[in-house]
């Protein structure tokens, strides 16, 4: 399988290792253990992969034999959470040996597992609720009811972002962030 690394992607991964902080390693391993989920999936399912393209929204998992099952991409989407969310369950049994680097794993974990069942274009939540829809709807349909939730969950993210921005100062990223997924699911597929 080949690894395909963006150059944003790089710069990112360098910014948060050269941080120094236990947040920020936390993130990185979190970001990690969510793709070692989807590995494990394509490995389960029995679906050989051509390449891995890990970019700034996360990592791309190209099969060699093109598609695949509707099911089949739900356990591959599902995992990638899973793992995270197991990780979340592992750091609250190990409380009596609590760290600052297992409650920074455990938010970090939390928080990717968690955003990532968002039902947003792209996201493992999105893909999943795409496949069931289209076990039931045509592909018509089942894009459009996406595409109408993942702007609901994007706006939502971008007025919370605001929010905190006016109220707490804080929140930059988020703001950030809700706004690129916006620009990248809404206006650059226009832009063709």
């Amino acid at each position: 399988m080949k690894i395909k690394i963006g150059f944003f992607t790089i710069f990112l991964a360098l910014s948060l290792l050269l941080d120094h902080t236990l947040f920020s390693f936390a993130a990185f391993l979190s970001a990690l253990i969510h793709e070692t989920g989807h590995i494990l999936a394509a490995f389960l399912c029995k679906i050989r992969l051509r390449e891995c393209k890990v970019g700034i929204y996360g990592a791309g998992l190209m099969p060699e034999n093109g598609l695949f099952s509707y099911k089949k991409e739900i356990t591959l989407c599902f995992f990638g959470p899973l793992f995270n969310l197991c990780t979340v369950a592992l750091c609250l049994l190990t409380a009596p040996i609590r760290t600052a680097f297992s409650q920074y794993l455990t938010v970090t974990s939390l928080s990717m597992g968690l955003l990532n069942l968002l039902p947003i274009c792209d996201f493992d939540g999105g893909r999943i609720l795409y496949a069931l829809l289209c076990l039931r709807l045509p592909q018509l349909y089942a894009d459009r009811i996406l595409r109408f939730l993942s702007f609901g969950c994007i706006f939502f993210l971008w007025s919370f972002s605001v929010y905190l921005l006016l109220r707490a100062s804080s929140s930059l990223s988020l703001f950030i962030f809700s706004l690129s997924l916006f620009c990248k699911i809404f206006i650059s597929e226009r832009s063709f």
